[in-house]
């Protein structure tokens, strides 16, 4: 394609209407061009004029427009369209689709649509889970299309539940890969993903962490589910809900981490160590510590080096190591690189504000065995996370001997 993907974007009306607001930031910001559909119900929402500022295109609202426009819009532009996406899309607009109704511009233009379509649910748990909703979700899903989400968490009536539309950037990458035409091309490999801190006890009741929130290694295990991989996550303590689609393994210390890696690495080709696992171990003490005892000490001793420890264990697999610098951030990254016998290292500058640890977006470094290096720029997770696997792929690619290191079917 040597053009700029299409995309159609439908907004139907629900609270999450906002959020399809960076959702075409999200898109226009990975090189697609972006026409929008809003119904009657999404324009209650936000204002097509939003809209149209970020797209660059006027808005489709009626059928008919203005009513004079000599051509028949919503067939033109389901032509146009590579790739169509209903962010919100509710039970309304799902059953509308599901049945071939056509009443308004985005329903018509569906109908007419003949390519892949990309739908993100966003309602609340009670109708998510009515067998009438599930069966209209069955219906389209057996026609082909795709389906992102939905999450779990609070909902537009202050209850929690799933029903939560999927995040913006995580949408974006899906409609990336359908608009144009991404293989699956991490399929038949076993990935084995950390993300995540760890915990590691003073006393019963308290512990040394760190701020890793987790989101990087979740947005990776994702990206690689999502790109044909069978996914092992290892998660560490934390909030953030475990994506679907994966093997998910908890842990709490390092310790537990290793216990986990010991075992799962052998049967895996890739590993790529997003975890931020403690440096130095406290000595825990069995008894709850009291303020009233007064001052006290807490010793720390280094930990096991756990990418490092893996060594004896390497057969093929591709090793992908994180680092989290605050100054020479290659050097660092280099130097890690050989320590641990990784084949790509992925620093993080994590001395600056909004990027790194507990952050929606990053921006890394990702150096390489070869003496190459790549710097990804300041973007959402998801998308670091695919820069990342490209990175992954140019590795195993680059060397012939790489097979898959399991032999279990």
């Amino acid at each position: 394609m040597n053009r700029p993907p299409r995309v159609l974007l439908g907004v139907s009306g629900g609270i999450a209407a906002y959020k399809a607001v960076e959702l075409v930031r999200e898109l226009t910001g990975l090189g697609a061009e972006v026409r929008v559909a809003l119904t009657r119900g999404a324009r209650e929402f936000v204002a097509p004029l939003t809209f149209a500022a970020l797209s660059k295109h006027e808005v489709f609202t009626e059928v008919w427009g203005s009513g004079n426009a000599p051509s028949v819009e919503h067939v033109e532009v389901a032509a146009w369209a590579d790739l169509a996406v209903v962010a919100p899309l509710t039970a309304h607009t799902l059953a509308k689709i599901a049945h071939g109704l056509a009443d308004d511009f985005l329903s018509t233009a569906l109908l007419a649509y003949r390519g892949p379509l990309l739908l993100a649910p966003a309602m609340e748990s009670a109708m998510w889970d009515n067998p009438a909703v599930r069966e209209n979700l069955a219906r389209v899903r057996g026609r082909g299309a795709a389906i992102v989400g939905p999450g779990s968490g609070p909902l537009a009536s202050g209850r929690e539940g799933v029903g939560r539309m999927a995040e913006p950037a995580e949408i974006a990458a899906e409609a990336w890969r359908l608009a144009t035409g991404r293989r699956n091309d991490l399929a038949g490999l076993r990935l084995l993903v950390t993300a995540g801190p760890t915990r590691e006890p003073i006393d019963p009741v308290r512990y040394v962490s760190n701020r890793s929130s987790g989101r990087m290694g979740l947005a990776l295990a994702e990206a690689a589910r999502d790109r044909g991989a069978r996914v092992t996550l290892a998660a560490g303590p934390g909030a953030l809900a475990r994506p679907d689609g994966l093997r998910v393994l908890e842990f709490e210390t390092a310790d537990d981490l290793h216990a986990i890696l010991v075992r799962e690495f052998p049967e895996c080709d890739g590993l790529v160590m997003a975890a931020a696992v403690s440096d130095f171990i406290p000595q825990a003490s069995a008894e709850r510590l009291h303020r009233s005892d007064g001052a006290r000490s807490l010793e720390l001793r280094p930990g096991r080096d756990l990418l490092a420890s893996l060594a004896p264990l390497r057969r093929g697999q591709t090793v992908v190591g994180f680092a989290a610098e605050t100054a020479d951030l290659e050097a660092n990254g280099r130097r890690k690189l050989e320590a641990k016998g990784a084949d790509l290292v992925v620093v993080n500058d994590v001395g600056r504000l909004g990027i790194g640890f507990d952050a929606e977006d990053n921006e890394v470094l990702i150096v390489r065995r070869d003496g190459a290096s790549e710097t990804i720029t300041r973007r959402s997770k998801r998308e670091v996370a695919e820069k990342i696997w490209d990175a992954f792929r140019a590795v195993r690619q680059a060397a012939p001997a790489a097979q898959p290191s399991h032999t279990k079917p």
